[in-house]
């Protein structure tokens, strides 16, 4: 109830983009919401979510809303027997490569009865030159690899309460045989009446396991092998997705020699070609130690896990002691206990291994009882009131979490959502309830809620099952809770990142320190004097005040200035950036600062100061308010596509923080895991490098150092 009435509020936000994000479509005859979806560029999901009625099948003349993106309409082609992706592509005068990106599932084959993509509506027409050729029979990669392929085809009705695994074990096939050669179902469920394509295997095939299948499945059945020159225990156990010691239980007398002409017996699997199971230069086998894992492997090796998967495609469903695999030499001095340097950049999206369904809890502030969905003015009203800041924060939010977790499938995660609305802000015992109510013990993090207090009651509440609790916008840290991610870098973080710029270089420079009176900068002060202690401190007067004279006898014409200003007076920084910025025709001076509060942007302090004095500042993200050509990035794209708008500070910070969150998780056993490893993730506008507290949770190190440029423009220096 609690996601659609959050979906409700989105619409309602959106008004006129949902007016022009969906179109209406009269089904045909014949047509699916397969179908569909391929014509218009979505997915039969995105169809099923605004037409929920379709989900128990369409009828012809049937009206759905179907949700496109720029009015965009693609011409469709259904595959006839014995075509192929090439022919296609010909008959049509579109390259192969297009025809692929049209259609990714296309590139592990297509099947008669296939919808694809050719082009926009109008931009595509076959060509009578080049019209389609037949071949002699369909093929898979599938079928390349397991050297099998189907003789014929069948056709299955579905029938009340069929299950695809209940219509496989009638034809004697797999699940992955069915899904082959009727792709939609890959995402699509099947339903009374569907009709199936039912592969037909010639009666001596035989049964080979699947890729997907565990070595205990692969064991189960076997087949004979003879042993050939140069074969090695190894590369027999690699060939077959096996164990050395899985290989010896199959043939406990097996001759240690291993004489050519001998048989024995192997799994009927087969995962690499016996041409290709020979070690090339440059390479090595490597046994798998105990208690080793993907996550660890590809991080030791340095090499993206999809990679190591092509090397060894047995090793999809997961490691085992003693299994052997092919990896890059090393050199005698090389180890495998290669670390992440602090700071350096890392891709998480090529280390992608832990492929299980990622189950997310997402805790905001939505005040959905405080709403009447009914009563769309009162709604509206509401929403325009200052009362909803938080419920707008927490949609904006939640836009970018959705986005998140749809660039996430793209990358085969799957991510099983639950929202909770934890109401309002301070509310720790209703969200105690909350939690008492619900069962977490198989959740993988959750995010939220906004607010420190709630943070840290969730994070108590659910200390003892060891999950994950993200704090997504504030900057407090928690001392008590191991559980606890701090995902805002801290004052401390930010101040120290500036002052660790400065102190880079500081020979032949002048150090001036402005800071604003009273007990909350007394210790700011402190710590700037003690790591400059050759730095000049301006006096300030009553009022927080700076007198030009005072100003000049800090400054230096002969030397560099680097004035560092600790304020958050709009009275006191409008004062002291005119004074800096007139002395700037006599002196070089650099403007610095470790807080950039939001007096900086106060009407009366002109930006073409900061500007001209190039104002240094440390920020938790790159500050890219105003998204122009040069900044534009796919999300932001994406999402003024989806909302009509530039998505604020809170729907980037959604998507930044979900899609870390989830790449973490698909490359690691758990979030626990994923944040011991050294290196800087970055997306957006924000950055991640996590460090544990000695007592405490994790906390986010990353931050930029921010300058504006001479065309008024703010720069990322680091």
């Amino acid at each position: 109830m609690n996601l659609l009435k959050i979906t409700l509020l989105l619409l309602l936000l959106n008004t006129s983009v949902f007016a022009q994000q969906y179109k209406s479509h009269k089904v045909e005859k014949g047509e699916n919401v397969y179908r569909i979806a391929k014509r218009y560029n979505t997915t039969p999901e995105a169809i099923y979510k605004i037409n929920p009625t379709s989900k128990s099948g369409i009828k012809e003349g049937e009206i759905l809303a179907i949700p496109v993106i720029d009015n965009q309409e693609y011409e469709t082609y259904t595959v006839k027997a014995k075509e192929t992706a090439y022919s296609i592509a010909r008959r049509y005068n579109i390259s192969i490569d297009k025809l692929y990106l049209l259609n990714p599932e296309a590139v592990k084959g297509i099947n008669d009865g296939q919808v694809l993509r050719l082009g926009k509506l109008g931009e595509v027409s076959a060509s009578v030159e080049n019209p389609v050729k037949e071949v002699d029979k369909v093929t898979t990669v599938e079928d390349m690899v397991n050297g099998v392929q189907p003789i014929k085809f069948k056709s299955h009705r579905v029938k009340r309460k069929e299950t695809l695994f209940s219509i496989a074990q009638l034809y004697n096939i797999s699940v992955e045989d069915i899904k082959k050669y009727n792709k939609q179902f890959y995402s699509e469920s099947i339903k009374k009446k569907d009709k199936l394509k039912i592969p037909v295997y010639s009666e001596n095939r035989e049964q080979i396991q699947l890729l997907t299948g565990t070595s205990k499945d692969r064991l189960s059945v076997t087949t004979k092998y003879t042993i050939k020159p140069k074969d090695t225990k190894f590369s027999i156990a690699r060939r077959h997705g096996i164990t050395i010691k899985e290989l010896e239980s199959l043939n406990p007398k097996l001759d240690e020699s291993l004489p050519i002409g001998l048989e024995i017996t192997v799994p009927t699997a087969i995962f690499v070609p016996y041409d290709e199971n020979i070690v090339e230069p440059g390479f090595q086998l490597y046994t798998i130690p105990p208690k080793e894992t993907m996550f660890n492997l590809v991080r030791q090796l340095n090499i993206p896990t999809d990679s190591l998967l092509k090397m060894n495609p047995y090793i999809k469903d997961g490691l085992k002691a003693g299994m052997v695999i092919i990896i890059p030499q090393r050199g005698v001095s090389d180890s495998l206990a290669i670390d992440y340097a602090e700071g350096k950049a890392i891709d998480l999206e090529s280390k992608l291994f832990n492929f299980k369904p990622k189950k997310l809890a997402v805790m905001l502030p939505f005040n959905l009882d405080y709403l009447d969905l009914d009563n769309r003015e009162k709604t509206e009203e509401y929403l325009e009131s200052r009362k909803a800041q938080g419920t707008k924060v927490a949609l904006d939010f939640y836009k970018g979490i959705l986005m998140a977790i749809d660039s996430a499938k793209t990358k085969g995660l799957t991510v099983d959502v639950t929202v909770y609305d934890t109401q309002k802000n301070n509310n720790s015992e209703y969200v105690k309830s909350l939690i008492s109510k619900k069962d977490f013990r198989k959740t993988d993090v959750v995010l939220g809620p906004l607010y420190q207090a709630n943070v840290e009651t969730v994070a108590a509440a659910l200390k003892s099952e060891n999950i994950p609790v993200i704090s997504p916008i504030s900057n407090k840290e928690s001392k008590l809770y191991g559980n606890f991610f701090q995902t805002i870098p801290s004052d401390e973080l930010l101040q120290d990142k500036l002052i660790d710029f400065i102190k880079e270089d500081t020979s032949n420079k002048n150090i001036v320190i402005i800071v604003q009176s009273g007990t909350r900068f007394e210790k700011v002060k402190e710590k700037l004097t003690s790591r400059f202690p050759e730095a000049k401190v301006a006096k300030i007067e009553k009022g927080n005040y700076l007198y030009e004279p005072n100003l000049a006898k800090v400054l230096d014409k002969n030397k560099p200035n680097w004035v560092i200003l600790e304020s958050n007076d709009v009275a006191m920084i409008s004062n002291v950036v005119p004074l800096l910025n007139a002395k700037a025709s006599s002196h070089k001076i650099t403007l610095l600062t470790t807080d950039k509060s939001k007096a900086y942007d106060d009407d009366s302090v002109k930006n073409q100061h900061l500007s001209r004095l190039k104002l240094h500042y440390p920020s938790v993200d790159k500050e890219y308010d105003n998204y122009d050509k040069e900044h534009t990035d796919p999300f932001v794209t994406k999402y003024q596509k989806k909302y009509g708008m530039i998505p604020n500070k809170y729907a980037v910070r959604g998507f930044d923080i979900t899609y870390d969150l989830l790449m973490r998780l698909g490359t690691a056993d758990n979030l626990f895991h994923a944040a011991s490893v050294e290196g800087t993730t970055e997306y957006v506008e924000s950055k991640f490098n996590y460090a544990k507290k000695s007592m405490g949770g994790y906390y986010n190190k990353a931050a930029y150092l921010i300058k504006f440029d001479d065309e008024l423009k703010l720069k990322v220096i680091d």
